[in-house]
């Protein structure tokens, strides 16, 4: 997944996964980053104990823990981060995406209070008025959806959808992951995978690669019940092209 993307930036180190952090760890560590859900690498979720195994460890080290939810954030995973689901409350998180509602924005939120003065971080989309406009009516009707329990349902509907798709072939998709509105089938080899995606895509249903073999679904939060039946019609379709 890292081909192409270099150079890497400077002063990292990179963890094989979740179980290495601690060996890595030495006196001129300063803060670990994770994200709690591997998007790009396979929709794949982090364990809930080892995550708050991890961040029991940073702070009796005083290393900070930094999570990036760019992808899980703003109710992506049923709640305002997925840092809340975990049970874990980490020094810096970064948000972007979802918060915007297609607008561009980025966003850095600290439990450290007296860091920053003012001018000291500057960021391209951070802090224009069209931005946070945009962002502050996002938040209005996330909130609002999520304290009807209208977001709740549909992520129940939703999630139930999908394992009963998934359930209806179970020579192409082996296993069901991921949390809330970001959802994933592993799918038999690479080359189905491939098929699946351009198939659905001619049905009218954009879907995603994550990883090797898996199928990501990331539909929008105020997707309803209809569009979901309607999306799952169309995905059968294109299964049955195959």
């Amino acid at each position: 997944m890292h081909n192409y993307f270099g150079p890497f930036p400077d002063g990292f180190v990179y963890a094989k996964n979740i179980d290495e952090i601690e060996s890595l760890i030495d006196d001129h560590t300063v803060a670990v980053m994770i994200e709690l859900v591997q998007g790009e690498g396979g929709v794949q979720p982090q364990d809930r104990a080892k995550v708050q195994a991890l961040a029991a460890m940073l702070k009796s080290r005083d290393v900070l823990l930094m999570v990036d939810e760019v992808q899980t954030g703003i109710y992506r995973t049923g709640e305002f981060l997925a840092s809340n689901l975990y049970g874990i409350e980490p020094d810096v998180i970064t948000l972007a995406k979802g918060l915007g509602g297609g607008v561009p924005i980025g966003v850095v939120m600290t439990s450290k209070k007296d860091i920053f003065a003012p001018g000291d971080h500057g960021s391209t989309f951070g802090g224009n008025y069209l931005s946070t406009a945009a962002a502050n009516e996002v938040l209005d009707i996330l909130e609002e959806i999520k304290e009807s329990g209208e977001l709740d349902e549909h992520l129940l509907y939703f999630e139930t959808s999908l394992a009963t798709f998934a359930k209806g072939h179970p020579a192409i998709f082996l296993e069901h992951v991921g949390l809330g509105m970001m959802r994933g089938l592993r799918v038999c080899d690479a080359d189905t995978l491939g098929k699946i995606i351009n198939a659905a895509r001619d049905a009218g249903v954009i879907v995603l690669k994550a990883g090797r073999n898996t199928l990501r679904f990331l539909p929008p939060l105020t997707i309803t019940k209809a569009d979901i039946d309607e999306g799952f019609v169309r995905l059968e379709k294109a299964v049955a092209t195959l």
